[in-house]
């Protein structure tokens, strides 16, 4: 069975204004034991799933480019023991410019890496220390200096936009800088507010001001534009890729593929079960060493599922094949969209229907949330 594994890195240095995902401030003790706990689910995970193929790793977090590169090494050669891991494989983690050198992206290559991916977000200096990011412009420019040095075949860089004050003016400043580096991959998300984020009790307050919707939507087609302009694929709403240099990792999540997940609050896919990890690490510790996995059963129905890989595969250039979407629920695409929106969107030309495949056309591809809500019924 091929899957993609996943270890959510629950520890950061500091935390970021904006940011809604688990997390805790790093402490080294904690780590130790964080890592002893995740080898031990990593063998009752390849216990409960034997026959299991690896074919993609992504370590997220949390700021993975902390982790201690021996207790890396530790916790990769129980996966390679407890997997079938692919010689091939794909194997990304997420890194804060800030929290690399030259050694330390050199050791996770020893250790297999093939994808780091920089979290730069923007290269204005005013603007990272109001969301609360610790790195300089200048340390965005050594990572991926380093990243080429060591002659890395793929790297990632994601950047925001939508930020606070931003003006349109600092978006291309930022777009310019970045098409400069010639990144092989480029993530490009809109920052969103997330309830019990500093950021957005400071919004509410008054005390800090984002751009309205028209702006943050102007901003995403000037992103859009210079990206395509500078030769790189649109092949996910927010993502851009040179030729081959795709995230499959990625890709096989939004295509609604096999997925292991590892660590506080990680998501698993697997056997059409899905689940997900406590979001605590003194209980995932504590669990762990009775040797049991603190799960949470996630079993949305069938047709839950179903909808939901609708709206993930829209988000792809390629769409939703119509066969494998019969395979893997056992029911025509049809009957899980509103004809009469379906008609509507494919006569505005929005939604094209061709070679067995849904998907959006380029207009669409701006308004995919929008159209993929519409079509289902």
């Amino acid at each position: 069975m091929p899957a993609g594994l996943y270890l959510h890195y629950p520890f950061c240095p500091y935390l970021c204004s904006y940011c809604d995902y688990f997390k805790s401030l790093y402490n080294k003790s904690d780590e130790k034991d964080f890592f002893e706990a995740l080898t031990t689910e990593t063998q009752l995970v390849a216990e409960e799933f034997p026959n299991t193929k690896i074919e993609t790793i992504f370590i997220g977090g949390g700021t993975p480019s902390l982790a201690k590169i021996d207790l890396l090494e530790y916790w990769l050669k129980t996966v390679r023991e407890s997997f079938d891991v692919a010689d091939d494989i794909e194997f990304s983690i997420e890194c804060n410019p800030d929290s690399v050198s030259q050694e330390y992206l050199a050791a996770l290559k020893d250790l297999g890496v093939t994808r780091p991916n920089f979290g730069i977000q923007t290269f204005d200096p005013d603007l990272l220390k109001q969301i609360g990011r610790g790195h300089t412009p200048h340390q965005i420019q050594e990572a991926i200096y380093f990243a080429n040095v060591l002659w890395f075949k793929s790297y990632g860089v994601d950047l925001l936009f939508g930020l606070p004050r931003q003006t349109s003016a600092m978006l291309k400043k930022d777009l310019s800088q970045l098409v400069d580096l010639a990144p092989p991959h480029i993530s490009f998300y809109q920052l969103t507010l997330e309830e019990g984020t500093q950021l957005y009790a400071d919004v509410n307050s008054g005390k800090v001001v984002m751009p309205d919707d028209s702006l943050v939507s102007a901003m995403f087609r000037i992103g859009c534009d210079k990206f395509l302009s500078a030769g790189y694929e649109h092949y996910e709403i927010a993502s851009f890729a040179r030729e081959g240099q795709e995230c499959r990792h990625s890709l096989n999540y939004w295509q609604g593929e096999e997925s292991i997940g590892l660590g506080p609050s990680a998501h698993s896919y697997l056997n059409g079960r899905r689940f997900a990890n406590e979001e605590s690490i003194s209980e995932y510790i504590e669990s762990l060493k009775q040797n049991k996995i603190p799960r949470i059963l996630n079993e949305p129905a069938l047709l839950d599922r179903a909808d939901e890989t609708i709206i993930s595969s829209l988000r792809l250039r390629d769409g939703l094949k119509r066969k494998k979407f019969e395979q893997l629920f056992g029911l025509p695409l049809d009957e899980r969209i509103d004809n009469k929106e379906y008609e509507k969107l494919m006569e505005a030309g929005l939604l094209l229907d061709d070679k067995g495949s849904l998907r959006l056309s380029d207009e669409g591809f701006y308004l995919a949330d929008e159209i993929a809500l519409r079509l289902l019924k």
